[in-house]
């Protein structure tokens, strides 16, 4: 795969199943559950695996850790930007259109003389489901 090589990662066959099944997911996996679904295709990939190859993603950009310090970690493999709200009853993560705080102009003058590389808004609250 083209996009591991240009981020300096080789294109193994579980880092190549693991992005595919980041970027199909609708959710935010955990490693157990992306473990899981690996699994049905590679059945001697271990949960350490996993989080190495996820380790590797977030650091060369191909994958986040949205509300990173949570528990259970959640990823994803979503490009466009976007932001994040998270129930503290369930734990489930909701992606949200990109917030007015990413506008380059507010941003800059804000920070003036800061380069801004991301921007990540959580909003935290209780989902309809758990009401």
């Amino acid at each position: 795969m083209n996009e591991l090589a240009q981020q300096g990662l080789r294109a193994t066959r579980q880092r190549v199943a693991l992005l595919r099944l980041l970027r199909q997911s609708r959710r935010h996996p955990t490693v157990v559950e992306l473990h899981d679904l690996l699994q049905h295709e590679q059945r001697r990939v271990s949960r350490k695996t996993v989080y190495e190859i996820l380790d590797s993603f977030v650091h060369a950009g191909l994958a986040s850790c949205p509300g990173e310090g949570a528990t259970p970690a959640r990823y994803e493999a979503t490009r466009e930007p976007h932001d994040h709200a998270r129930c503290r009853k369930c734990g489930q993560l909701f992606d949200l259109p990109a917030s007015r705080v990413r506008q380059p102009q507010a941003t800059r003058r804000a920070l003036d003389g800061f380069r801004v590389e991301s921007v990540s808004v959580m909003l935290r609250g209780v989902c309809r489901s758990c009401r």
